[in-house]
């Protein structure tokens, strides 16, 4: 299992305890952190002993999180079946038991994720939760409507076998390579990629887990910001994008950030007002489209995006 860890030491120790209190596989190996916060500050709470399990600790940086990632993973023995998640999940008893299961009876061709719930610290007020991403919000798709051949898993909550990724062949993912901080996508590319080499989808509705909100990060200002990194990763794409869709894109947007400016600066004497924040909302997606469209964006600003 391989967990990625930046600057919660509380909440990474909140995830290795629902570990513990999970039905584990018999060939459960343990549990790999790769730490990209600054301070390294994670590293305590992997020595603290852990019941029933081993937890390895791996250093990275934002821009070499994938190197230490694929580092990791070469430490793992190649009939494994790797379990991603991140330091703010919360495992259901069953989860893990779950992709056993799915795993051993799939026939091959396959990787695995699961649904997720939120729990907040503070919950989100209920008019804010449509601007919310889905992230924050939950995700438990109908299994008649998933696509295994198009539809892909958060990255907090999935898992492939080892030989699945490692036969890919990408850059990066072999000891002794590096992979290129312009063209690393992390974990969903890893999916995007098992599925251009044939492999399917399988949701796993038994992997449930519980992802923990803090207050932080789903306030009026984040959603905020978080507008304006969605629309960098559409100004990203839409770079590629033939002429006069680019075309289209830009005209709507400059209408949206002139109306939302106005409206803005108008409603600046409410600042709580929801108006306010729709404007402020419209704006920054919009300042961010423009902002992706017009350069490549440094490794860090796109993992944001």
């Amino acid at each position: 299992m391989l967990i990625a860890a930046s600057s919660r030491p509380e909440s990474l120790n909140g995830t290795l305890q629902s570990i513990a209190d999970c039905r584990r596989p018999e060939r459960f190996s343990g549990v790999t952190v790769i730490d990209s916060s600054s301070d390294g500050q994670c590293e305590g709470v992997c020595k603290r002993p852990h019941d029933g399990f081993v937890v390895s600790y791996f250093r990275s940086t934002p821009r070499t999180h994938h190197d230490a990632l694929h580092a990791a993973i070469e430490t793992i023995s190649d009939d494994s079946l790797i379990i991603f998640g991140t330091e703010d999940i919360r495992y259901t008893t069953k989860a893990l038991l779950a992709y056993e299961r799915a795993a051993t009876h799939s026939g091959g061709d396959r990787f695995f994720g699961g649904p997720f719930a939120c729990q907040y610290e503070v919950p989100p007020p209920s008019w804010l939760r449509r601007y919310l991403p889905l992230s924050s919000i939950g995700w438990d798709p109908r299994m008649e409507r998933f696509d295994p051949r198009v539809d892909r898993f958060f990255a907090f909550n999935w898992a492939a076998h080892r030989r699945d990724i490692l036969r890919l062949d990408i850059p990066g993912t072999h000891a002794g390579t590096s992979t290129s901080p312009k063209t690393a996508n992390g974990e969903i590319n890893l999916q995007k990629q098992l599925q251009a080499a044939g492999m399917h989808a399988a949701l796993v509705k038994d992997a449930f887990v519980y992802r923990h909100i803090p207050h932080h990060r789903c306030s009026s200002d984040w959603t905020i910001q978080h507008a304006k990194r969605k629309g960098i990763s559409r100004g990203l794409a839409h770079q590629q994008r033939p002429i006069t869709d680019i075309a289209l894109a830009h005209w709507g947007y400059t209408v949206r950030l002139i109306t939302s400016t106005a409206t803005k600066w108008l409603t600046s004497p409410l600042p709580t007002n929801r108006l306010h924040f729709y404007a402020s909302y419209r704006q920054q997606k919009a300042l961010g489209y423009f902002a992706g469209f017009r350069k490549n964006l440094d490794f860090d600003q796109q993992r944001a995006a």
